[in-house]
């Protein structure tokens, strides 16, 4: 009965495929280097655009949402709307959305800024490696979110898809 409970995608390698090379999003990057913490989110980290070492803990002071998610699950294509939305609501409040995602193979990152370009997400999205999968704790199901508080704590997980108003009010509830 749970199953049908929390809908999610099992984790499944992707067939990728060709793309042009034309697209360009700015907001991908691919994950560099993981340090796992036992009380932290870990802090991980990746390039810019422009080549600058970024990491989590540049994020410090803020309330975090991150999205496990990829291009090929339905259920995080459609929560994805909802992310879209209230990154852009929830900026001026100081809250941040990363995507975080598990495609794999040769294409990811082409296919992934494709995705991301033709969907107009907006926030930050990091692809991946089983380093950074393992320092979460091995996500299983996807879309798999964490809701971090401004001191890089894990106060919620929430596995499968949801809500707008589900993520809204847990975070609303990190803001008083």
């Amino acid at each position: 009965m749970m199953l049908f409970l929390l809908p999610g995608c099992a984790k499944e390698q992707p067939k990728s495929s060709d793309t042009d090379g034309t697209v360009i999003a700015m907001n991908v990057a691919e994950v560099s280097r993981v340090v796992k913490r036992a009380d932290k989110v870990p802090n991980f980290s990746w390039k810019d655009s422009t080549g600058r070492l970024i990491d989590y803990d540049s994020f410090q002071g803020k309330i975090t949402l991150i999205n496990f998610w990829a291009t090929w699950c339905g259920p995080c294509k459609k929560e994805l709307p909802d992310l879209v939305a209230m990154s852009r609501e929830l900026a001026s409040r100081g809250v941040k959305i990363i995507g975080v995602s598990e495609d794999r193979g040769s294409n990811a990152l082409e296919d992934v800024k494709s995705f991301v370009h033709d969907n107009g997400i907006p926030y930050l999205i990091v692809i991946s490696n089983d380093e950074l999968e393992e320092a979460f704790g091995n996500v299983r199901q996807l879309p798999t979110s964490f809701l971090v508080d401004e001191h890089g704590k894990i106060i919620q997980t929430f596995v499968g898809a949801r809500t707008k108003e589900i993520f809204t009010e847990a975070i609303t509830a990190l803001l008083k």
